[in-house]
């Protein structure tokens, strides 16, 4: 295969923490056993980032197949307006519930899990054969060529190694607190990087950050074909848990076992968790050595920020953005 050929579908997943039905469909599922930091309402809120994201591949990414938006029956508001203003061609955003995601694995809905619905992607009908996977507050800041994620058959991974050690001896650690004196373990991202390396035998892990990521359909689903009570095990939390890998650091640690990736290092990115981090964000929106950008956590902002990053963002993704989403924020 020469990906110069294929196009890269997009997979995006999204929630709408504020929808009351879905608040109360989480409710029913939270009990004292849950970690803290899994039910933080920040982890469900939506702030028009979809949009942003979206706007970042029609603007960005000419090599993009299907961008399917990952959902529980739900859809922002403004998705299909993409289309009738005639900023992307029939057909190339397309919604895909939980329950096609989960097809022949419906036991485990529903879910409130982004580990767990990584883990399910490579089910998505119809996806191909590798795809780019961001959350909905990734966006790309300048232009990408395919090259940037996938050379003929060789993903390109961004990253650093890192050993698994420390990692694993903290997470045994947490696991007999947990156990002995009942005080639920907090999942961790480098933790659940560390995991997935771990359970394909390697001693590190290559560490990667909050950017869009390339992962292989045949890999994930040949190892939870070979693995099916591992998926079941790794998918049956409703909530993220300290147990948990990560589903692109799986396809990451199987690629490099396989002799399928190119390892570079990490990239800078557009990013922004706080106020502190405002004004070199904003920067980085013009920098066209900065491909990718990540907003998390834009309900957390002071008013005043999150006014000036969405000005900033609405000023960039102006041509590609829905009408409507202008007035909400610009005006």
């Amino acid at each position: 295969m020469k990906n110069s050929v294929q196009a890269i579908d997009i997979v995006i997943a999204w929630v709408d923490g504020n929808d009351s039905n879905l608040k109360n469909k989480r409710r029913k599922f939270m009990n004292q056993a849950e970690p803290s930091n899994a039910l933080e309402d920040t982890r469900f809120a939506s702030n028009d980032e979809i949009y942003f994201c979206i706007a970042s591949i029609l603007k960005f990414v000419p090599y993009s197949g299907t961008i399917y938006v990952v959902t529980d029956q739900q859809q922002p508001k403004w998705l299909d307006q993409f289309e009738q203003q005639g900023l992307c061609e029939a057909g190339k955003i397309k919604i895909i519930d939980h329950r096609e995601v989960f097809n022949g694995y419906e036991s485990a809905l529903p879910t409130f899990n982004s580990l767990s619905i990584e883990s399910m992607l490579w089910n998505i009908p119809g996806i191909s054969d590798y795809f780019i996977y961001l959350n909905d507050d990734f966006f790309f800041n300048q232009a990408s060529r395919q090259q940037d994620f996938l050379v003929d058959d060789q993903m390109v991974i961004y990253g650093h190694w890192q050993s698994n050690f420390i990692k694993k001896v903290k997470y045994l650690l947490r696991k007999f607190v947990q156990n002995k004196f009942g005080k639920i373990a907090q999942p961790k991202y480098s933790m659940a990087q560390m995991l997935s390396a771990d359970c394909v035998g390697l001693s590190r892990y290559y560490e990667i950050h909050h950017r869009p990521h390339i992962l292989s359909k045949a890999l994930l689903a040949n190892y939870f074909g070979q693995h099916p009570l591992f998926l079941q095990q790794q998918i049956r939390f409703k909530f993220r848990n300290i147990d948990q890998i990560l589903p692109v650091g799986l396809s990451n640690h199987l690629a490099i076992q396989n002799n399928q990736a190119i390892l570079k290092d990490d990239v800078e990115i557009a990013y922004l968790k706080d106020g502190r981090d405002l004004e070199p964000c904003i920067q980085a929106l013009s920098n066209e050595h900065i491909k990718f950008g990540c907003i998390q956590s834009l309900d957390q902002l002071e008013q005043r920020d999150e006014l000036r990053i969405r000005h900033a963002l609405v000023d960039k993704f102006r041509e590609v953005l829905p009408s409507q989403i202008q007035p909400t924020i610009a005006g």
